[in-house]
């Protein structure tokens, strides 16, 4: 029994009669083992990055890490100008007085010469790096006899009485907060460190709902170029609001990313989202998205991810593992097309064959007794209509990794931050719609930040330009 016993504890792992209680071995027929390798292939074919790594359908996939971290910060209330004594401007800027009553449209007079100022502290991009500006600006008071009172400068009423700093400083905390994911305590250190400037928790919070209100515009246009496209990718995943989970719902064309917050997941936002939309929805398997009126696609990824775990915890189901591979035969020609040809309807509708042939055998009418081969059975049968809409139309991906890819960075936060705070969470997630879109068009949203302009392809343009 000891020499019995020694040699499991030395084998174990390549002893096919042992099994761990804790890990249990992934066992398979040689059959099976090879459909795994090919449907792990399929998988990492969907990655956005496919083709720069072209594969073959035998291999494997790793699986992702997600990184972990565990920084919670609670903010505090605070003004903006709470510090010890005011900053010497670097320079003062005379403005021009506001000359019509905006009321009554009438000119304005100058009595007693009142002047207002406002002290602004601020971040400057420059070709070299970035440089901190300190500026007063000044200018005089205007007077409306009808109205009985004083009116500031137009270059002043930008700023809030109580603001300290500018648009760059703000965008400068935007960038690290939205796309670094840099913590607030870490922020408000390199903020010390970097720009000599100690700045309270509240003034990370107020810079991501100043920026939400001044890229309203920004947030409009990209929701009209997405319901604009021919396909829309959605997703959708939890974050935690206050010890309760709400739900974060997002929508893509590949080029524009918007998401959008509720309190279930009720596909409500869904069908509001997408009043009048002519286009095709690329979703996962969740059952509000099967009421959207409009044609679908869905993600054969999470088909073969789900087809694929349970064979591999049923190893030893034969009538479940020719199953399987009758749907390998059927889908890996038609990936192997779309490699090398790409989403182009005529190299792709003469499949249609095939999937005509695939039901016949293998669904319609058919009878299986094994539970995991009538469970796809039922699905395939359920959504036929919607599993090869991309057969039938020119550029409609197969697959929903563009929304997986896009939520990702939200998905990352949430298991940083833990929970949001409801009001910044909303701030956030337009923020971050922006900086993904960004992204996707491969622009730079640290420049187009700095910039000041809230249209992407005027800022675009303006690139170019210089």
């Amino acid at each position: 029994m000891t020499d019995e016993l020694s040699r499991i504890k030395e084998s174990a792992d390549t002893l096919s009669e042992v099994d761990f209680a804790n890990q249990p071995k992934r066992q398979a027929t040689a059959v099976a083992q090879e459909m795994h390798s090919q449907f792990e292939a399929m998988r990492k074919f969907a990655h956005t990055n496919y083709d720069k790594t072209k594969i073959k359908f035998k291999l494997f996939i790793e699986d992702d890490e997600k990184p972990k971290d565990e920084n919670k910060e609670k903010p505090r209330k605070y003004s903006q100008r709470r510090r010890r004594g005011k900053p010497k401007p670097d320079k003062v800027i005379q403005v021009a007085q506001r000359e019509i009553c905006p009321v009554h449209k009438q000119k304005l007079t100058t009595l007693n010469q009142q002047t207002s100022k406002r002290l602004v502290i601020d971040l400057v991009l420059m070709k070299s790096g970035i440089k901190k500006t300190t500026t007063l600006y000044k200018g005089f008071k205007e007077y409306c006899s009808l109205c009985k009172q004083y009116y500031l400068p137009p270059d002043i009423t930008k700023y809030w009485k109580a603001q300290l700093y500018g648009h760059g400083f703000k965008s400068w905390i935007i960038y690290q907060r939205v796309a670094l994911r840099v913590s607030y305590g870490s922020l408000i250190e390199t903020m010390k460190e970097h720009f000599h400037e100690k700045i309270p928790v509240a003034t990370i919070p107020r810079a991501m709902q100043d920026l939400r209100k001044y890229y309203v515009e920004t947030e409009a246009w990209i929701a009209q170029r997405i319901l604009e496209s021919p396909f829309i990718h959605a997703d959708e995943t939890t974050i935690n609001i206050k010890g309760v989970d709400q739900y974060v719902w997002l929508f893509t064309d590949g080029k524009q990313v918007i998401f959008r917050l509720c309190e279930t997941r009720e596909a409500t936002i869904v069908h509001n989202f997408l009043i009048g939309y002519k286009g095709i929805l690329i979703s996962d398997f969740y059952a509000g998205y099967d009421s959207i009126p409009c044609k679908q696609q869905k993600c054969w990824v999470h088909l073969i991810r789900d087809i694929n775990n349970t064979l591999w915890e049923n190893p030893f189901d034969a009538e479940f593992e020719a199953f399987v591979a009758e749907v390998r035969n059927l889908i890996i020609p038609i990936m192997e097309a779309v490699q090398k040809y790409g989403l182009k309807k005529r190299k792709l509708h003469k499949f249609a064959k095939s999937v005509d042939n695939f039901y016949t055998s293998s669904i319609d009418g058919k009878y299986y007794k094994s539970e995991s081969t009538i469970k796809y059975q039922d699905r395939l049968r359920r959504y036929r209509p919607s599993l090869f809409t991309f057969l039938e139309q020119d550029g409609i991906p197969w697959h929903n990794n563009t929304a997986e890819n896009a939520i990702r960075h939200l998905a990352i936060q949430r298991d940083m931050s833990t929970h949001f705070c409801e009001g910044v969470a909303q701030d956030y997630l337009v923020l971050l719609g922006i900086q993904q879109t960004c992204r996707f068009q491969d622009k730079s949203f640290f420049k187009f930040l700095f910039s000041g302009e809230t249209d992407l392809e005027k800022f675009e343009a303006h690139k170019r330009k210089q």
